[in-house]
């Protein structure tokens, strides 16, 4: 079932209402720019406790194609779910509610941990994902840590929740005006639902191509990541973008988009068998 609903806490710029997918586990918020553009839509998953306002500079630098982008449970104005959701459970979710949005084939870029479920969805629902962007992201409980000592190896035996104190250094800036706090235990119920996980055993199954994206300066998830990402994937370019930090598709849209851009067009989308 969608729902439209009017959002009055100071949106963006050009951003339409509210839309509410009920799919099987949890009523998600979804928002689409260039909703009449023709076409393969583009679908976007932010990272962690992040709200769907934040990426309206990305979705504009897109202006000839539909751009979705679907709240995780906990994010923004989505309630969190009772338990944390396995990663299968979260992809079926957020594939459901891209049916609901007349999205049934996307290409799909996913953002730090929404970068992890873009890899879980890839390989779950291969038919339904053309191509496949990673930015910022890594394979999980397999991700290359930023400190090869004892003490770093320790911290990162569950990196996905090491990287939390990072991850609030890294929420600031004029790009995150419109950044809606989410609560601790949403915070924390995301992260639960990838502890353990890892996408390094299935990545070379993956048959989308794929842009692997990385910040330099990233502190959250190491750019050494991407080239791990783009080793095991089947079809895989990495790029590592100088000077820019972990949230570089909020804080600079039209550089990540370039080469996002540039990466379609090089790359044209399967066409189904």
């Amino acid at each position: 079932m969608l729902e439209s609903e009017s959002f009055t806490a100071f949106p963006p710029d050009g951003m339409g209402p509210d839309l509410w997918c009920r799919t099987s586990g949890a009523r998600l918020r979804a928002k689409v720019w260039q909703d009449d553009a023709p076409g393969l839509p583009i679908l976007f998953l932010n990272g962690v406790g992040c709200n769907l306002e934040l990426v309206a500079g990305l979705a504009a630098e897109f202006p000839e194609r539909r751009f979705i982008s679907i709240e995780l449970p906990g994010s923004g104005l989505t309630q969190e779910t009772a338990l944390p959701l396995a990663p299968m459970m979260l992809a079926r979710m957020i594939v459901e509610a891209a049916q609901l949005l007349r999205a049934p084939r996307f290409d799909l870029i996913g953002l730090s941990l929404g970068g992890a479920l873009a890899q879980q969805i890839a390989l779950q629902y291969r038919s339904r994902v053309a191509r496949l962007v990673l930015a910022g992201t890594c394979t999980g409980a397999t991700m290359m840590p930023h400190d090869w000592s004892e003490d770093g190896l320790f911290l990162n035996a569950n990196p996905l929740a090491a990287v939390i104190s990072d991850l609030i250094f890294d929420l600031n800036g004029p790009h995150l005006r419109h950044f809606m706090q989410p609560s601790t235990s949403a915070v924390a119920s995301q992260f639960a639902s990838f502890t353990g996980w890892s996408s390094l055993p299935f990545l070379p199954l993956i048959q989308a191509p794929s842009l692997v994206l990385a910040g330099a300066r990233d502190r959250i998830i190491p750019p050494s990541n991407a080239v791990q990402l783009s080793a095991f994937l089947a079809r895989a370019e990495h790029h590592i973008l100088p000077d820019a930090a972990h949230l570089f598709p909020y804080a600079e849209p039209e550089r990540t988009a370039s080469h996002i851009a540039r990466f379609f067009e090089a790359v044209p989308a399967p066409t189904i068998n």
